[in-house]
């Protein structure tokens, strides 16, 4: 009796076993992330491999910016206070030396800058030395506030213009 209750059983056990289901679909929200993240991805690697199509603008040649700015000073030679004309022609030249051999010039006092320029190839003793005179005689203006008048602006206007021609 056992044995044909088993059996029994066993019959319909065989009838209830369902076939296998197909895969259930993703929720809606979980296909959206997933295309999300993938446009992005996307997104990433066109960055990096796409071609760059920024215009790069071309940083103007020192020397031809101290030219500029030396010929509108050019103009207050005779104008202009001494003490204005120094401070301007000694910037005009600074400027010019920190963009085209990397010295911060602007910042520094003449004794700092002065040691720094004796650091490169460029500054042999010669030009050190009309640098030195050059930026002492902007200095006694600026600071000494030494008498000057249009002769003296020429002479510093004079000065900074070889200066930047000389550089090649």
């Amino acid at each position: 009796m056992t044995w044909l209750l088993l059996i029994r059983i066993v019959a319909e056990a065989a009838d209830e076993i369902e076939d296998i289901r197909p895969p259930l679909p993703p929720p809606p929200s979980l296909t959206i992330v997933i295309l999300l993240a993938v446009l992005l991805l996307g997104a990433i690697v066109a960055y990096f491999l796409w071609p760059n199509a920024k215009l790069t603008v071309a940083s103007p040649i020192p020397k031809e910016v101290a030219r500029k700015r030396l010929q509108d000073a050019k103009e207050k030679v005779a104008t202009a206070s001494a003490y204005d004309f120094g401070i301007e022609v000694s910037d005009i030249l600074r400027s010019f030396i920190e963009q085209q051999f990397g010295i911060k010039a602007v910042r520094q006092t003449t004794g700092e800058f002065l040691i720094e320029a004796s650091h490169t190839t460029y500054f042999d003793l010669k030009r050190r030395e009309k640098l030195r005179r050059f930026l002492l005689a902007c200095d006694g203006i600026k600071f000494a506030r030494v008498q000057a008048g249009p002769a003296e602006n020429e002479a510093l206007f004079e000065q900074a213009s070889a200066f930047v021609e000389e550089v090649n």
